[in-house]
């Protein structure tokens, strides 16, 4: 989930395009890498098993360097990588491969549950998010805190959209472990991927809309204020 895509006030322009291409790159890696990894060892005649832990053992391997580097564990990579340990433990354990499946709804499950959790205690994650993509910019920061203390439609509008985000990623999490178990490996192994970026996009579809609008409607008020102190 991209930070700039949450931030209720994100910048326009090239300024936002480094930092959102930053952000998508883990995605597209853990979806591209298990993929490739799975169809590559398949043809080559490997069992689902087998072809399913590569492709999570090659990422969590590629998380772990990630947050050697970096020297620091955030949150985000502390759940991937517990989703990347219970699932090769679990499918060692019972030797189902679904279970490789499963880890990944597992994972989306509770980083939906963390966005609904922090719109009901009023601290959304979204402006955590924003807060992080505008680190290096304390004017920027100092504008965003301003805004989120002292205009409620700016909390309603990150209430609201974190909320949105649990749901939905909850539901996506939910389906897919059922049709985890409904459908033939060799079809979850892409579908579950669809599903994931076709629900991100969705989400994001609707959170862009929404921060237009509360942009519009901020912008709005902004201009009543400054006519009514002419």
């Amino acid at each position: 989930m991209a930070d700039h895509t949450l931030a209720v006030n994100a910048p326009q322009g090239a300024e936002t395009r480094p930092n959102l291409l930053r952000m998508l790159a883990p995605t597209i890696r853990d979806i591209a890498v298990p993929l490739a990894a799975y169809y590559g060892l398949h043809a080559a005649g490997y069992s689902d098993f087998i072809a399913l832990l590569a492709g999570a053992v090659i990422s969590g391997v590629m998380v772990v360097i990630e947050v050697v580097r970096a020297r620091r564990v955030d949150v985000m990579s502390a759940l991937i990588l517990a989703g990347f340990v219970f699932g090769i433990a679990s499918s060692m354990i019972s030797g189902d491969a679904r279970m490789m499946i499963v880890r990944d709804s597992l994972t989306t499950g509770v980083i939906g549950l963390a966005f609904g959790i922090s719109a009901l205690m009023g601290k959304p994650l979204t402006y955590v998010a924003a807060r992080k993509a505008f680190s290096g910019s304390p004017q920027k920061l100092a504008e965003m805190q301003y805004k989120f203390d002292n205009i409620p439609m700016v909390r309603r509008t990150h209430n609201r959209i974190a909320a949105m985000w649990g749901v939905g990623m909850i539901g996506e999490s939910a389906l897919r472990v059922v049709l985890a178990y409904q459908l033939p490996i060799h079809t979850m192994a892409w579908l579950s991927s669809v599903l994931m970026i076709g629900v991100t996009a969705v989400l994001m579809s609707i959170t862009v809309r929404t921060i237009k609008q509360a942009k519009r409607s901020e912008a709005w008020m902004e201009s009543g204020y400054a006519s009514g102190h002419e």
